[in-house]
């Protein structure tokens, strides 16, 4: 195991895309995060992402190379219909500290399985939404916090893209086709890039979802839901604006919204570059006066470049070390999976649904707020 001062132990479970980006990450903070293994169903793909990587072993058994490697973690990058059982199979191993992509779980009951098996372990468990740790969203967080932006009235989250899968590249009758176009595997808008802006929403709004309201497509030719946009009623009045579909333009914009001015990012999941936020605020003046009414200024403040898969890990380390606790906890994620379980039922149902979060996930959530 790690000492106060070696880098901390990891192996990933899945061999796939997105381990090779953590993978990538880890690569850049040696001296804090090392991944020393890889285990994958595919034997061959467990091997060939350690050649490339330069890892000591490769396994095609997660519970071979739990047994037999020397870890502080796992990074779980698998398809998500999966992550419940891995999740439960590394906590009863004994594994205290679980990285797993999103959506950690695609259903209500698992996140609440999950939450449960956590607390009854003591492990840490924690969704994958690299981008919180970003700096953009640290400095928006400090800006909220200094009243800036005055109370706030609502948040506006958007996730969009244009698939090619869409398009006719990948066929609907192939059984064998990529998770994000099956719905049995947690596929589709609301579960792949949905679950980002429900959890910036909820973050940003700090209380808890009472009800929400969802209009898209439900079902496509692959099964799935490829556009849904919903509404989320907080607790604390605070009302959700989320955008996700898998058939328009890219946009992946925040913006909130308070009696003293409008903050806004431009692009808030996949920052590649240095980023600017804004923030807008109208010209006090009489109504009246039509040549000042409504007229605002825009204020500027600018974000360097970051890796935020890397700012992930290097959290994921103190976190370890018992020198900070992780940004996204296991009671948001509860509450991000129940938020997604409701507007899923709102689309198809063409009702408001309730969102009805336990008592407990509400207390937790409330005081990883407060502090």
């Amino acid at each position: 195991m790690t000492t106060t001062t070696s880098p901390v132990r990891f192996g990933v479970i899945g061999a796939g895309f997105i381990a090779g980006v953590h993978a990538a990450a880890a690569q850049a903070i040696p001296d804090r995060f090392r991944i020393v293994a890889a285990a994958d169903a595919n034997p061959a793909a467990a091997a060939a992402i350690v050649a490339r990587y330069g890892w000591e072993n490769s396994y095609a058994s997660v519970a071979d190379m739990i047994a037999r490697e020397d870890l502080d973690g796992v990074i779980i990058s698998t398809w998500p219909s999966s992550h419940v059982d891995l999740i439960a199979q590394c906590i009863d191993a004994g594994v205290k500290y679980i990285l797993c992509e999103k959506p950690l779980v695609v259903t209500s009951e698992q996140a609440l399985k999950i939450w449960s098996l956590a607390k009854a372990s003591n492990s840490t468990v924690t969704e994958a939404f690299m981008y919180r740790h970003h700096p953009a969203i640290r400095r928006i967080d400090e800006v909220v916090a200094s009243g800036r932006l005055g109370v706030i009235d609502h948040v506006r989250a958007s996730f969009t893209y244009y698939s090619r899968g869409m398009n006719g590249y990948v066929d609907p009758s192939d059984s064998n086709r990529p998770w994000r176009y099956r719905a049995d595997q947690g596929g589709g808008a609301l579960y792949d890039i949905g679950t980002y802006a429900i959890n910036a929403s909820t973050h940003f709004a700090a209380d808890i979802p009472l009800r929400v309201a969802a209009f898209g497509r439900a079902r496509n030719d692959y099964g799935t839901s490829d556009k849904i946009m919903g509404l989320v009623d907080y607790a604390n009045d605070i009302v959700g604006i989320l955008e996700s579909s898998e058939v328009t333009d890219a946009n992946q914009e925040i913006q909130l919204s308070g009696t003293n001015g409008t903050l806004h990012l431009p692009a808030s999941w996949n920052i590649y570059d240095e980023t600017q936020i804004s923030i807008r605020s109208s010209i006090a003046s009489e109504h009246r006066d039509q040549e000042k009414a409504f007229r605002t200024i825009t204020d500027t403040i600018s974000v360097p470049k970051s890796n935020a898969f890397q700012d992930q890990l290097v959290n994921v380390a103190k976190v370890i070390r018992g020198e900070g606790e992780p940004l996204v906890g296991l009671a948001e994620t509860v509450i991000n999976t129940i938020t997604m379980d409701a507007l899923a039922l709102s689309l198809n149902s063409r009702e408001e649904v309730d969102v009805e979060i336990p008592d407990d996930v509400a207390a937790a959530f409330r005081s990883q707020v407060v502090g």
